[in-house]
């Protein structure tokens, strides 16, 4: 009788520490939700703006792909997305496929240009996350790192997804003429409205078959970190 008291109380003690572990283990999980989610296959620009210098592009900007619809292309355009009515949180997930179409040259500066090489950013309520160069060339690109003048650059399409797909233009014909990158930034946020945008700097402005990019399954999500 007493054995079998023991390993009852044996059995609850256990019981006990395990279910203190697991509760304390997820009591502290953030809580997540998915505020955006598009992968464009329907035609849909769902809250999304594309503007030029000369103001809103009201066009539907959606094309075949590498097996299926993305958001673009763009040349010296910038793209907005904004939302509002978003839950509590104090995190902004941001993750999209990337794609950089034909004759990109990352950190090249065109000799008696502007000084301002293949660029391409991201902002986050009018404040920049991030911004970097690609390249598609025999130049270095910035990415994954920020683009800043005059530091070493890494290696054309380091960090790519994808560099076997076709380009768009210029390149059409080449197999390697576009390059994917999947594209995932994490951020502070806090506010219960926000406009998330990109654009580029590519040179010579406004070539779109010599270079151009595209977006696809653009997602956000909110996160509480307790």
């Amino acid at each position: 009788m007493e054995a079998t008291q023991l390993r009852n109380k044996y059995f609850l003690i256990v019981l006990f520490i395990n279910t203190v572990l697991f509760s304390s283990c997820f009591k502290n999980l953030p809580d997540k939700a998915v505020v955006y989610n598009n992968d464009f296959e329907s035609g849909s620009q769902h809250k999304l703006s594309i503007l030029s210098l000369n103001g809103v592009v009201d066009s539907v900007k959606t094309f075949q792909f590498n097996g299926g619809k993305v958001f673009g292309n763009f040349n010296n355009n910038r793209i907005e997305l904004k939302l509002d009515s978003l839950p509590t949180h104090n995190t902004l997930k941001i993750t999209f496929d990337l794609y950089i179409h034909d004759k990109w040259d990352g950190d090249y500066l065109i000799p008696g240009g502007n000084n301002i090489p293949d660029a391409w950013q991201m902002l986050l309520d009018g404040g920049q996350i991030h911004v970097t160069t690609f390249s598609n060339s025999n130049f270095g690109q910035s990415y994954p790192k920020n683009y800043v003048a005059g530091t070493p650059s890494n290696p054309a399409r380091s960090d790519a997804w994808d560099t076997n797909l076709p380009g768009l233009c210029t390149l059409k014909s080449s197999p390697n003429g576009s390059t994917l990158y999947k594209i995932e930034i994490t951020t502070a946020h806090t506010n219960n409205r926000a406009n998330i945008s990109c654009n580029d700097a590519l040179q010579p402005f406004g070539s779109f078959c010599q270079k151009s990019w595209s977006i696809d399954n653009l997602m956000v999500t909110a996160i509480q970190y307790n």
